[in-house]
C-alpha cells in the first residue's frame, strides 16, 4: 500500500479508537457527575444537620434558663405564702386580742 492509504488506515483506526475511547468516557463522566451530586447532598446535609444541633442547644439552653426562672418564681411564691399564712395568723391572734380586751371592758362597763 502507498502511504496516502497507510495514513488514512491510520487516521481511520484513530477515529475508531477516539470514538471507543468516547463512548467509555460517557458513563464515567455520568458517573462523576452522580458522585460530585451526591457529595454536595452530603455537605448541604451536614451543614443542615450542623445547623439544626446549634439550634437544638440553644433551645435547651433557652429551656434550662426558663426552668431555673420557673423554680425561682415557685420558691418565692411559697416564701410569700409562707409569710401570707404568718401574717393571717398573727392578724387572727391581734383580733382575739382586742375582741378579749373589749369583751373585758364591757364587762366591767356594764
Amino acid at each position: 500500500m502507498s502511504d496516502s492509504a497507510d495514513m488514512s488506515e491510520a487516521a481511520k483506526r484513530l477515529q475508531t479508537a477516539l470514538s471507543t475511547l468516547e463512548g467509555s468516557l460517557s458513563p464515567l463522566l455520568a458517573k462523576v457527575s452522580r458522585l460530585e451530586k451526591t457529595a454536595n447532598d452530603s455537605q448541604a446535609f451536614n451543614e443542615d444537620r450542623a445547623r439544626l444541633a446549634s439550634e437544638l442547644d440553644m433551645a435547651k439552653s433557652q429551656n434550662e434558663q426558663f426552668e431555673a426562672r420557673a423554680a425561682a418564681h415557685d420558691s418565692r411564691e411559697l416564701e410569700f405564702n409562707r409569710l401570707a399564712e404568718a401574717t393571717t395568723q398573727e392578724l387572727d391572734r391581734v383580733i382575739a386580742d382586742v375582741q378579749r380586751v373589749l369583751d373585758t371592758d364591757v364587762g366591767k362597763g356594764a
